[in-house]
């Protein structure tokens, strides 16, 4: 194998791939198993989605396929995101499943009081 520029360039661009969706991956299985995600910003992944989408036209046109990888795999990553914010909704439920939104805490409060 001939180790040229576009060679080694070809490795790196497979090696940031990699590490591209290594990198989204944690953030996806953590908000679908905790079933929040408040501290995400949706502007940011609609961003990211859009910066993506541009870039993945780009590798179309010029037949780059690890960079079009790695366009299409954070395309789908943030958008899993953005649907698991959307459908869990932003305030997080505790472990017993119970909504802390419609807790009355008046009981609590009681019991700190004695």
């Amino acid at each position: 194998m001939d180790f040229n520029l576009e060679t080694i360039a070809s490795f790196v661009s497979l090696f940031g791939t990699a590490c591209g969706l290594v990198s989204r991956v944690p953030q996806v299985y953590k908000v679908y198993k905790s079933q929040s995600a408040n501290d995400l910003s949706s502007r940011t992944m609609q961003l990211n989605i859009t910066a993506n989408s541009c870039f993945l036209f780009y590798t179309l046109v010029h037949q780059q396929y690890p960079i079009m990888f790695n366009c299409l795999s954070v395309i789908t990553l943030e958008g899993s995101l953005l649907y698991m914010k959307h459908k869990f909704g932003h305030m997080k439920k505790s472990s017993s499943q119970t909504s802390l939104v419609g807790m009355d805490l008046s009981a609590m409060a009681e019991l700190e009081e004695n």
